[in-house]
Formats: structure tokens, C-alpha cells, sequence
């Protein structure tokens, strides 16, 4: 399940991303067993977020990111 109608802070410009729910695996690494909370698909990027707002979100540890990841992302 996925959504393209959310706005990543971390990515920048005016359009949206795709955002799809954490996996337990994400989930363990954030020391949480929240459901809610999803994250942003873009190459690269870390953030994730709950799916009513960004307010509680951040950022995933570095050996999670997307693949294509930019070191300076």
C-alpha cells in the first residue's frame, strides 16, 4: 500500500512523494511499535512521519536508507 500525496520536508520542491508504512524492521530500529507512522520513498531519503501530519516525524538511521542514497541527503 502506498500513497503519492504527501509532501517530504527533507526532499524539498513543491510536488509530492510517494510514502508507504514502515516495515517492523524500520519500526525495531526506531524502538516503536507504532503502525501509523510512514515514511517517504524518494532515493535517498530517511524521513518518516505519522500519516496525519508531520509534526512527531524525523529521520531513519543511515543504514536504512533508500537505495540510490545521496551521502549528502
Amino acid at each position: 500500500m502506498f500513497f503519492k500525496d504527501k509532501h517530504c520536508p527533507t526532499c524539498g520542491g513543491g510536488g509530492t512523494q510517494v510514502f508507504t508504512p514502515l516495515t517492523p524492521e524500520e519500526r525495531k530500529a526506531l524502538g516503536t511499535d507504532r503502525t501509523d507512522l510512514w515514511r517517504c520513498t524518494a532515493p535517498g531519503c530517511r524521513w518518516y512521519q505519522p500519516w496525519s501530519h508531520r509534526a512527531g516525524g524525523g529521520r531513519l538511521p543511515e543504514e536504512l536508507q533508500n537505495p540510490g542514497a545521496d551521502a549528502a541527503v
